[in-house]
């Protein structure tokens, strides 16, 4: 008997595969999803497409991954950039435009070795930001700005409940994470708690800004948040890390279901421009400040 070569092999696989999907990507689908056409052009998918083959982002990320990423911001979220007008910078985090005259209640969790979104906020506002890291590095940077009342901060962590775990470190930056995504296995065992937790210390009813740089728990934090509280900030600014967490396949649609839940307690998702970055980063706006800049806007 004759091996079939490696390319008909291919060929017979991608077959296999054309048909499975058939089976799935019925007329019934296609009505249903024809929304995510219309989102991006041709001429983006596939300038997007050839970038993520010809420069995937960092090590054993492959290609097919970034495409995929792609396909979840389409289905969950709206670019920014069909509203320019509602955004604006604040040092390095684009974040949706508040009212004029505001005093905002903004939480930072995950500083790093970057202030500079804290410093630009509490210039801004006029108020004091509420930083929050349990890597033992970054108290070591903040013990520099420790007389500067513009930053109130603890050497704490978010998370979904009040707990003890391992944060795993790196040797190059102060990034940390609850995974291994350094390649390391040197770690520190940090305290973390709830959103709620931090609110009720600080006699805070209510969040404006709620910044989350948190190195691969959002997702967890967030579902908590939507489900056992009824704190629903005006603004919250996270991004996902995919790569080094899990796979891909199994932590995707974790993200669709937290924006599902966010959806559905009136939040609306941007998402910054097509990257190929492993990361999705969001601005999530509540309905409430998206309706109240827009008639702001209009009556000015």
């Amino acid at each position: 008997m004759i091996e079939p070569t490696l390319d008909a092999q291919i060929t017979q696989l991608l077959k296999d595969a054309e048909r499975s999907l058939k089976e799935v990507v019925n007329d019934d689908f296609l009505q249903e999803n024809d929304y995510l056409r219309k989102k991006f052009s041709d001429h983006q998918i596939l300038e997007v497409f050839r970038l993520c083959l010809m420069r995937p982002a960092g090590h054993h990320w492959s290609p097919i991954w970034q495409v995929l990423l792609i396909l979840f911001q389409a289905a969950f979220s709206e670019s920014y950039a069909t509203r320019l007008d509602h955004f604006t910078r604040l040092g390095n985090y684009l974040v949706h435009r508040l009212p004029v005259g505001s005093k905002p209640i903004i939480y930072s969790f995950g500083i790093g070795n970057d202030i500079t979104f804290d410093t630009a906020a509490a210039d801004e506002f006029g108020v004091p930001v509420y930083m929050y890291d349990p890597t033992p590095g970054v108290a070591l940077l903040m013990k520099e700005h420790e007389h500067d009342e513009r930053f109130v901060f603890r050497n704490e962590g978010i998370y979904s409940r009040e707990t003890e775990i391992k944060f795993y470190t790196s040797d190059t930056t102060l990034n940390s994470s609850i995974y291994p995504i350094h390649g390391k296995s040197q770690h520190e065992v940090v305290r973390c708690r709830t959103l709620d937790s931090f609110m009720q210390e600080n006699g805070h009813r209510s969040i404006d800004i709620l910044k989350m740089d948190v190195e691969g728990v959002a997702d967890d934090v967030l579902a908590q948040i939507m489900d056992e509280s009824d704190i629903r900030p005006k603004q919250i600014v996270t991004e996902f890390e995919i790569k080094g967490i899990e796979n891909p396949l199994t932590y995707l649609p974790k993200i669709l279901s937290v924006a599902q839940k966010l959806k559905q307690n009136g939040y609306l998702i941007f998402n910054q421009l097509l990257t190929r970055k492993a990361t999705i980063e969001l601005i999530i706006v509540h309905r409430s400040l998206f309706d109240e800049i827009e008639l702001q806007g209009a009556q000015s």
